[in-house]
């Protein structure tokens, strides 16, 4: 082993030298605390191995310039959120690494490899204390305390530079409570920093004590404008600031104890330490996505609280309301059933695709619209708002029996409400369906349906088309968007404070009482946020088809209350001729379609909904299993209103 460590010492090439080290640990020991182990007794024990390691170190360590690596290193920028997104990608396909003396380059290089890094990572402190015991004996050669020192400062200045300048910014600071700049935490924290850095002071206990506790009220400061979102809406460029400056004031805190181990502790202390906690740096969790998730999740619990507000009026508890939920969904497929009928003439018609797409958008929308606004329902926008209602009943830290209990009883209110809603929806838009298509054929002769388009609605759902139920899963997919779409409208409606603007609006000052004004801006409010997810649901359901013609692929739509509608016109046009039993399949395919609608749309709502209330993916076993215990204790529940 030794003689291979000695080959590897005599190469030159600086960050060669660190690549063929580490990949020389992978190869031959088996974890990389024996590797580390294994360097610290050569260099003990063997001077001449120490030489040579002090010789290859020295070049690479001397003179490198550190400010880069702390200021910028897996921070986010102050910049819109695709430049972000493409930046890092760019940046992870071609890595920052150049032939210069800079630590960001330096470790890019090294550590590009996620086995290299996740080897190194698992090194503890006390490894590499011994490791630089060993190999310093002493404040000299390859570590210069003061340099080191400087380096940090430098950073740290640069730093807080940014923050002030990041907290200072107009939207920032609009969103906070306090109203005078001198008020801002972020200022007194910059001068006495400032004042401790550029005066080279000592970082002792205290100054640390006290520089953390302002660098706490910082972040409180920020908690408190993140905590107004669901009162004042918050835009996506604040989320990316607050990030930033979260980020920022954490890697200041990182450089803080960085000076204060400098000044207090012995340098091989120091720089174990240092070592170590630099190394998280390039944590896994600074990926790509990860990146992006403290940002998004602000955003998406936002949408995720608002949605949440909705879904719960969708749950019924009582035997009144599960009528009551009974009879809106009968609405529901009343007037889907007249959408059925309009999308088929516009079905037969000569158009081209991009016209038919939009004909048939604005019937699902202005059908879906007037559903919303008349109250009624359609089964299938139900999960993308229960979904959020259901995830918020578990507690973002800690979870216990009682919590998974909590959320399994409300599973059942919830799949019941949904049940229910079906029904109504299918049973409505069947029957109005056959009593539309005869009242309009006997009285106006129009034809309402022909062979290909009637053989098509039976055929599909009678024979079981798989094709079918992956259209189904489309429909979900645009179930769930709609949703984040209604989410983010109103975010966008409150964040902008629309509802006043109109109020105020010079224009309508001149010509409408005040009265009528206020009444205008609180129904935008209202309503604003499930018109806009109903008008983008009509737009991705009656244009889907486009995707699909145009890349030759598979790719339509299939809705239930829809597909019920559908159903019932091709009966009537061939006068029932069907047997019972393919009359009764017919109704398994369309509530299969139902299934797949639900499934996906809920699948997908509850996923983003327990990402932004901080419960982990894999509590989702923990959850099913508590509403399958019920489900066995007592299925009858699950879909009627007893006991």
């Amino acid at each position: 082993m030794t003689e291979k460590l000695e080959k590897i010492l005599t190469k030159t090439g600086e960050r060669n030298f660190l690549l063929s080290l580490i990949r020389y640990g992978r190869r031959y020991f088996s974890d990389s605390i024996e590797f580390i182990d294994f360097l610290t007794e050569a260099i003990a024990a063997n001077p001449i191995i120490k030489e040579k390691f002090i010789g290859q170190l020295i070049p690479i360590f001397r003179n490198i310039h550190m400010q880069k690596f702390m200021t910028d290193f897996r921070i986010l920028s102050d910049d819109k959120l695709i430049t972000l997104l493409f930046r890092h990608i760019g940046n992870k396909i071609l890595p920052q690494i150049s032939d210069d003396e800079t630590l960001l380059s330096l470790t890019n290089e090294v550590l590009y490899s996620n086995g290299n890094h996740n080897f190194v990572k698992l090194i503890p402190v006390d490894r590499w204390l011994k490791f630089y015991e060993a190999l310093f004996k002493g404040d000299t050669v390859i570590c210069n305390r003061e340099y080191v020192k400087k380096q940090i400062r430098e950073g740290a200045l640069i730093l807080i530079d940014r923050i002030v300048g990041g907290a200072a910014d107009t939207e920032v600071f609009k969103m906070s409570q306090i109203k005078s700049i001198e008020e801002n935490p972020f200022q007194k924290l910059a001068r006495n920093l400032i004042r401790i850095l550029q005066d080279h002071e000592i970082v002792d206990s205290d100054k640390i004590g006290k520089l953390e506790y302002q660098i706490k009220t910082c972040q409180i400061y920020l908690d408190n404008i993140i905590n107004q979102k669901e009162k004042k809406g918050i835009s996506l460029q604040i989320t990316i600031k607050i990030t930033c400056l979260r980020q920022q004031l954490e890697r200041i805190s990182i450089l803080l104890h960085a000076l204060h181990l400098l000044d207090n502790e012995s340098l091989t202390f120091a720089m174990a330490n240092i070592t170590k906690n630099w190394l998280g740096f390039y944590s896994p969790k600074s990926s790509i996505i990860n990146s992006f998730q403290s940002t998004i999740y602000i955003l998406t619990s936002l949408v995720i609280w608002h949605n949440r507000q909705t879904g719960e009026k969708y749950i019924t508890t009582t035997p009144k309301e599960y009528m009551q939920m009974f009879y809106s969904a009968m609405g529901g497929g009343f007037l889907v059933a007249v959408l059925c009928f309009i999308k088929a003439q516009m079905g037969m018609g000569t158009y081209a695709p991009f016209t038919q797409a939009m004909l048939y958008s604005f019937n699902y929308a202005w059908g879906f619209v007037a559903i919303y606004l008349m109250h009624w329902v359609l089964a299938t926008k139900q999960p993308a708002m229960t979904a959020a209602a259901l995830a918020h009943t578990l507690n973002q830290d800690e979870k216990s029996v009682s919590d998974y209990k909590e959320f399994g009883l409300l599973f059942i209110r919830l799949f019941r409400s949904q049940f229910i809603a079906f029904i109504g929806n299918v049973l409505a838009v069947f029957v109005t369906a056959v009593l539309i298509f005869y009242l309009l054929s006997y009285s106006t002769g129009i034809e309402l349906i022909n062979l290909h388009k009637a053989e098509k609605f039976r055929g599909e759902v009678v024979n079981l088309d798989f094709k079918i139920f992956w259209y189904a899963s489309i429909a979900g997919i645009f179930l769930f968007l709609s949703g984040l779409v209604s989410g983010l409208t109103e975010n966008y409606t409150r964040y902008h404070n629309i509802p006043e603007r109109l109020y105020n609006h010079p224009l309508l000052k001149k010509f409408v009482k005040e009265k009528k004004r206020r009444k205008w801006g609180n129904w935008y409010e209202n309503k604003i946020g499930g018109i806009s997810g109903n008008v983008f649901l009509g737009l991705c359901l009656g244009s889907a088809f486009l995707i699909g013609n145009f890349l030759g692929i598979p790719f339509d739509i299939r809705h239930i209350t829809f597909s019920g509608g559908n159903y019932a016109m091709a009966l009537c046009y061939f006068n029932f001729d069907i047997s019972w039993k393919e009359f009764l399949t017919g109704f398994v395919g369309i509530f299969g379609i139902g299934i797949f609608n639900f499934l996906v749309s809920f699948s997908l709502s509850l996923w983003v909904a327990m990402k932004s209330v901080n419960v982990p993916t894999k509590e989702m076993g923990k959850i099913l299993y508590s509403a399958l215990k019920l489900f066995i204790k007592n299925p009858i529940c699950f879909f009627l209103p007893v006991k």
